[in-house]
């Protein structure tokens, strides 16, 4: 049995998933950047941590076989597949803010009021909201410590799958951002979860 889910570019959408079950998270046209949070069913203050996961890997490289842990240091989810290979786990959510302050743009879509809309109904106040897994992000680490924006290595189909070691509910949006970081164009990210 598998339940799928369509995130319009641009926008967010998220999806429950059970403890064993696996997600995969699909760049349906490639170069689309997917900023991904999860939350613990059983208590939505426990959330998909990127410090914490950093300081339990000691990198910023996510690898097949990492298990990445929420703010609590329990394991959320074990990587299983991952065919694009190029991600960020340290960059926060775009928001209202950045877009105005950096390119003059008001009222854009973000992916922080993204997951905001996503997860409306549970009235989680938007400053607890967490930071994201920037699937598909390539923002390289440079030797003089600055960080690049580059266009998104993913192709069509790539996608990163995940083993859920809890209940939870998995929110993404697939990054609104212009400019080059998601190629051309903003396309669609598919989550499909299955039992095995």
């Amino acid at each position: 049995m598998s339940t799928d889910v369509l995130i319009k570019g641009g926008y967010g959408g998220r999806v429950r998933v059970e403890s064993g079950q696996l997600l995969e998270i699909v760049n349906v046209e490639g170069q689309q950047i997917c900023d991904f949070f999860a939350f613990n069913v059983a208590d939505l203050s426990e959330t998909l941590s990127p410090p914490h996961t950093r300081s339990a890997l000691r990198r910023i490289v996510l690898e097949v076989g990492d298990t990445l842990i929420t703010r609590y240091r329990n394991p959320m989810f074990d990587l299983v597949e991952d065919t694009c290979g190029r991600h960020d786990i340290t960059f926060p959510p775009c928001d209202p803010v950045v877009y105005e302050q950096r390119f003059g743009m008001k009222n854009h879509r973000s992916c922080r009021t993204n997951l905001a809309e996503a997860m409306a109904d549970y009235d989680i106040p938007y400053g607890y909201l967490p930071d994201p897994f920037n699937f598909f992000q390539n923002t390289p680490i440079l030797g003089d410590g600055r960080i690049e924006h580059r266009t998104s290595l993913a192709r069509p189909g790539d996608k990163v799958v995940l083993r859920a070691r809890m209940t939870l509910i998995a929110a993404g949006s697939a990054c609104p951002m212009e400019g080059g970081v998601n190629g051309d164009r903003l396309t669609d990210i598919a989550f499909v979860v299955r039992d095995n």
